[in-house]
């Protein structure tokens, strides 16, 4: 990213470390975690003699500066202020930091046919890979978590089976989903976020992996954009949101969809997939497919066809 622009100008970020006892961290924490933090990273800081994790090191990182005080009632809202280790740190991060440490622990992936990359690692390209060009940054979609790399394996697995020619990325993030779904097909894509950063990180990683003229970014809110209400119906729609706005949205993405249309739905636990496929198959939706990556759901639903049919073209 080249940070060009008062549009793209990264400001700082801010670290909360903090050290939390107890073998599982727990859905409802990482939760509650999730939802306040811009990004949340942990790992097992110490592990007994069965290799089983003793204590955890979090980092919270947020955009805005935070108080100790808003950390520790986040904990005890989720039950787990007693866990709590230490002290908790708060500390500045400079973006030119962030990008850095996050591209040098990530490396680059394969997941499924797509190889995602930063630039330094172009010559790392396997020739038989769809490749992403991504370096780490603010917005949403670097191929490390479950829910996006369950989309990406999701589109690898639609790439046998469909041809779509119209595609909606909704809270696109990075642009990873619309950059693969570009690099698939020679389909037209239309990407959304009500982000004004992630709509100018993923306009410059469009660019970058050229197709920004196949892709057009625009802010919106879900599916009631202009742009989106124009193009619609889309063959295929990547939503890689939450539960509650997929739950929310189904009565407009089902409109939104071409008949004999896929929907890719993700960022859902396991335990939420449930109640978010019964959203849609109460609209006449039938599941497809799920695909499961450690406690994150990735659901594959289609709208059945009707009068003169899909407009999905079949390999």
């Amino acid at each position: 990213m080249s940070g060009e622009g008062p549009a793209f100008a990264r400001p700082f970020l801010w670290r909360a470390g903090l050290l939390l006892l107890g073998r599982e961290l727990g859905p409802e924490l990482l939760d509650a975690l999730e939802e306040a933090a811009e990004a949340v990273a942990a790992f097992a800081r110490e592990v007994d003699e069965a290799d089983e994790p003793v204590s955890w090191q979090l980092d919270l990182y947020f955009r805005e500066p935070v108080e100790v005080a808003r950390i520790r009632d986040l904990l005890a809202a989720a039950g787990a202020d007693g866990r709590l280790s230490g002290e908790i740190a708060v500390t500045e991060v400079p973006p030119e930091d962030w990008v850095k440490a996050a591209s040098a622990q990530r490396g680059p992936l394969r997941i499924g046919r797509f190889f995602v990359h930063a630039a330094s690692e172009r010559h790392r390209v396997p020739a038989d890979a769809v490749a992403i060009e991504l370096e780490a940054g603010l917005a949403f979609g670097s191929g490390e978590h479950a829910s996006t790399r369950g989309c990406l394996l999701a589109l690898d697995w639609l790439a046998r089976r469909r041809r779509p020619r119209t595609v909606l990325d909704l809270g696109t993030g990075s642009g990873i989903l619309a950059i693969a779904a570009a690099g698939l097909w020679p389909c037209r894509v239309v990407a959304v976020d009500n982000d004004p950063v992630a709509v100018s990180v993923a306009r410059e990683n469009l660019r970058k992996n050229g197709v920004e003229r196949r892709v057009a970014v625009h802010p919106a809110e879900g599916c009631r954009g202009v742009l989106v209400g124009r193009r619609a119906p889309f063959d295929l729609i990547l939503a890689n949101i939450l539960a509650d706005p997929l739950v929310a949205m189904a009565r407009d993405l089902r409109d939104r969809l071409a008949p004999g249309g896929l929907a890719v739905l993700s960022g859902l636990l396991d335990r939420q997939a449930d109640r978010v496929e019964r959203a849609y198959t109460l609209l006449g939706l039938r599941p497809v497919r799920r695909i499961r990556l450690d406690r994150w759901t990735t659901l594959l639903l289609r709208k059945p066809r009707g009068g003169r049919g899909s407009v999905l073209r079949r390999r």
